[in-house]
C-alpha cells in the first residue's frame, strides 16, 4: 500500500481517510467472587442482530490467570461449562477449585465453534477472589 497524500508523512502510512476496524469484540465483564464458595456465572449470547445464539454449537474455555499470559490460577479443565440453545452459557467452578488465594486475578471465556474451530473471546476481565469467612 502506499500513500501519495501529503498528510502522511512515513510508513505505516497514516491518511486522514483511514478506516479502523476493531476485531476485538470481547466484552469486559469484570467479576467479584468468594474464595471457597461455588462459584456459577450465566451469560446470555446474543447475535449482531440482538437474537439468542444457539450456544450449544460451540465448546468452551475458561481460565483464571495471575495476569495477561501470567501462571494459571483455575485452569480450564477445573472449570465446567453448559450450554442452551437459547443463548444460555454457565459457567460453574465447584467450592474445592475455588480454594485459591485471595486476589486480583484475570480470566476469559472463550468459544470454538464446532462446525469449522472458529475461535472467539466472548468476554474477559478482573477477577477478584475475596476471602472467605467460614472456612
Amino acid at each position: 500500500m502506499s500513500c501519495s497524500s501529503s498528510s502522511c508523512s512515513k510508513s505505516p502510512c497514516t491518511c486522514e481517510n483511514a478506516t479502523n476496524v476493531n476485531l476485538n469484540t470481547a466484552d469486559r465483564v469484570n467479576v467479584c467472587c468468594r474464595r471457597g464458595d461455588t462459584f456459577v456465572l450465566e451469560v446470555n449470547v446474543k447475535d449482531s442482530a440482538g437474537a439468542a445464539l444457539d450456544a450449544t454449537l460451540y465448546s468452551y474455555k475458561v481460565e483464571v490467570r495471575e495476569y495477561d499470559d501470567g501462571p494459571i490460577v483455575i485452569a480450564s479443565t477445573a472449570v465446567a461449562t453448559t450450554s442452551t440453545s437459547a443463548g444460555k452459557v454457565t459457567i460453574t467452578i465447584t467450592a474445592a477449585n475455588m480454594l485459591v488465594t485471595a486476589g486480583t486475578y484475570v480470566y476469559g471465556l472463550q468459544a470454538t465453534k464446532t462446525s469449522d474451530s472458529t475461535v472467539e473471546t466472548w468476554i474477559f476481565g478482573t477477577f477478584e477472589v475475596v476471602q472467605d469467612i467460614v472456612q
